[in-house]
């Protein structure tokens, strides 16, 4: 799973471009990940240019027990 720090998100909106899924959609006046969609492939964390997006542990954990 991702975490999206959103004081540091500048809403270019490339994560949601970009996601495979849609697990990322513009809310209001934020970015909001929608985990039940995400599949951990990481294109998100790749584009973000302000470095907002982290994979957090528990994805890696679920990425192993998927393959």
């Amino acid at each position: 799973m991702i975490k999206i720090k959103h004081e540091g998100c500048i809403l270019c909106v490339g994560c949601s471009s970009v996601c495979p899924t849609n697990a990322i959609e513009v809310v209001g006046t934020r970015m909001q990940h929608f985990p039940e969609r995400c599949i951990n492939c990481g294109l998100c964390v790749k584009i973000c240019p302000a470095n907002v997006i982290t994979m957090c542990k528990d994805a890696e954990k679920k990425a192993d027990i998927q393959k």
